[in-house]
C-alpha cells in the first residue's frame, strides 16, 4: 500500500500546491494580515515550518505520506492557517483513496 502512495502523482501535486498556499498564508500571518488571530505571528512561523515539510513530502514522499500529511494539515489548522490547512487535508484524502 505505501509503495503505491509514494507514486501517487495527484497527491504529490496537491501537497506541493497546498504547501505553497500555506507558505503564502503563513507569511501574511507573520505580517499580521490574517484570517484567524489564534496564535499571532508565532503561529505563522510554526505554520511556515510545517508548510516546508508538506512541500518536501510532495517532492519526495515517504512511506505512509497521507498519514503525515493529515497530521501536518491538522497542525496547520491549529496554528490558524485555515485555507492552506484545508488544502493539505484534501491532499491527504487524495492520497488515502489510492
Amino acid at each position: 500500500m505505501s509503495e503505491i502512495q509514494e507514486t501517487d502523482l495527484s497527491m504529490r501535486i496537491m501537497a506541493i500546491v497546498s504547501g505553497i498556499v500555506v507558505l503564502i498564508e503563513a507569511v501574511l500571518k507573520v505580517m499580521t494580515v490574517e484570517i484567524v488571530n489564534w496564535w499571532g505571528w508565532i503561529g505563522g512561523l510554526v505554520a511556515l515550518g510545517l508548510a516546508i515539510f508538506v512541500i518536501l513530502l510532495g517532492i519526495k514522499p515517504i512511506h505512509y505520506t497521507p498519514v503525515f500529511l493529515g497530521i501536518l494539515g491538522v497542525g496547520i489548522i491549529v496554528f490558524g492557517v485555515l485555507i492552506g490547512g484545508i488544502a493539505v487535508l484534501i491532499a491527504t484524502i487524495l492520497g488515502a483513496i489510492t
